[in-house]
């Protein structure tokens, strides 16, 4: 079992849980983990077939009774014997129908038996107790689950499958490596045993540390890819914001007058573009007013824009740039920004020359004139967040970043030691700080708080 972990699992308690989502369905799935899973099984379940038992990776139907003897459906069992399972432990897997009753009731018979309710993500934590995964890949079991477009769900399957994890395995090998040399150095200095020159210990952590950089700035495009890039469209009142929103998500979700301000709130909607999720936000016009609603509606669209990756700025290509469009520019200034000037089925006026050369695209939100240019600088924004990496092989998530940037820098920090001469025992505690943080990384040793930030976010079940 990995250090750290044996004192939070316990291989001494069985475990079980629904894994199937809660409601009706044709045919619910109950999961049972632990040394005590199969005599429970034993207990409860009567093969329609004496002629069969539950041995390893055989299926069985029968009915599953209560306490009393009393039938409560007829299932399917599958047993799994340890380590050859998804927990590393003897598994059985109970597939029922999908009653929310019967289900319940077999998960309460095993109860009886001593087994306990499984905690969110606890069946995928005892995987990486019995090194059946690491803890990046235990992420992409979660990130897969919840996938929500084909290129989220595709990278996470990479992930699970060890992409990242393949990747930092030669790294950490070749810095334990360079830990060892410059031990043995130290250590056995009087039985002339040599410590490496600077020169070539630099030669040998520098190329790590540049493969570490790389791996950690796939985190911009990679958060991005998990959560979804914010956009937040803005302007003043009748700009036609609501009308490029309803445009753009392809559904008449904001309500579209003539009547300047007719958005007071924030309006939500998510589509993907290449298998990336885009949330767009529709907010109130930007304008100076007396109306309270409005107001409160115009300090909502700036805390939007505080906390959006890319601002689309709408203005009225038929009329004149005023004091409401220099303020609505000025807030997404702050942000990466795109200006779509919208009503070009109208005569132009306005004057390109006071946004200050930012990228912008010409719309009819009317007509759907220009949208597809509109879309291709989306997916310009999007090409620049990626990295010369493959898409599998990238951070999806803070926990990874940190890790990565901490190993990262802590590599850094020993090159520039050992080029200004700083003593070596030095040298190498920031080697193995470096060591400390890909540990933490994978889960090779890893603390309580971080298991339960991670495991607490995990459907009960998996």
């Amino acid at each position: 079992m990995r250090e750290g972990l044996h004192k939070i699992v316990s291989d001494e308690e069985t475990i079980v849980a629904i894994s199937t989502a809660l409601g009706r369905s044709g045919i619910g799935v109950i999961r049972m983990s632990g040394r005590e899973c199969l005599s429970v099984a034993r207990r409860f379940f009567k093969p329609h077939s004496q002629k069969f038992d539950l041995q390893h990776r055989k299926v069985v139907v029968g009915t599953w009774n209560d306490v009393h003897a009393s039938e409560i459906d007829e299932v399917i069992v599958t047993f799994f014997q340890a380590p050859h399972s998804y927990t590393g432990e003897d598994v059985i897997e109970i597939s029922a129908h999908g009653n929310p009753v019967a289900l319940r009731r077999i998960v309460e018979s095993t109860l009886f038996a001593g087994a306990r309710v499984a905690a969110p993500g606890e069946f995928t934590l005892r995987a990486v107790a019995n090194g059946k995964m690491d803890l990046v890949q235990a992420e992409a079991v979660r990130d897969f689950i919840e996938s929500q477009t084909e290129q989220q769900a595709k990278i996470a399957r990479r992930q699970m499958n060890g992409s990242v994890s393949k990747r930092l395995r030669p790294i950490k090998e070749k810095l334990i490596d360079a830990i060892a040399h410059l031990e043995a150095g130290i250590d056995f200095a009087e039985d002339d045993v040599d410590v490496p020159a600077n020169a070539t210990i630099i030669d040998n952590i520098r190329p790590l540390r540049l493969e570490l950089t790389a791996l950690k700035e796939t985190f911009g495009f990679g958060k991005i890819l998990a959560t979804g890039l914010r956009l937040v469209i803005l302007g003043k009142p009748n700009v036609g914001k609501s009308s490029l929103f309803n445009r753009l998500v392809a559904a008449e979700r904001a309500i579209v007058t003539d009547i300047p301000g007719t958005t007071r709130d924030v309006v939500t909607e998510t589509i993907s573009l290449d298998g990336v999720p885009l949330s767009f936000a529709d907010t109130a016009g930007v304008r100076q007013t007396t109306d309270v609603v409005e107001t409160i509606g115009v300090a909502r669209t700036f805390e939007v824009v505080s906390e959006a990756d890319l601002a689309l700025l709408v203005v009225d290509g038929s009329s004149s740039f005023d004091d409401d469009d220099r303020q609505a520019l000025h807030r997404a200034s702050r942000i990466p920004h795109i200006v779509v000037i919208n009503k070009s089925d109208l005569p132009q006026v306005i004057d390109l020359s006071v946004l200050n050369g930012a990228t912008r695209v010409v719309v009819s939100a009317k007509t759907g004139r220009g949208l597809q240019e509109l879309n291709n600088e989306l997916r310009t924004f999007l090409a620049s967040h990626r990295t010369s990496l493959a898409d599998d092989l990238i951070l999806t998530n803070t926990r990874q970043h940190e890790a990565v940037s901490n190993a990262s820098a802590a590599l850094g920090r020993a090159e520039h030691a050992l080029t200004t001469g700083v003593p070596h025992e030095m040298v190498l505690m920031d080697l193995y700080d470096a060591l400390a943080a890909l540990d933490d990384l994978t889960g090779e040793v890893v603390t309580d708080d971080i298991l339960g930030r991670i495991f607490s976010t995990f459907c009960v079940g998996k």
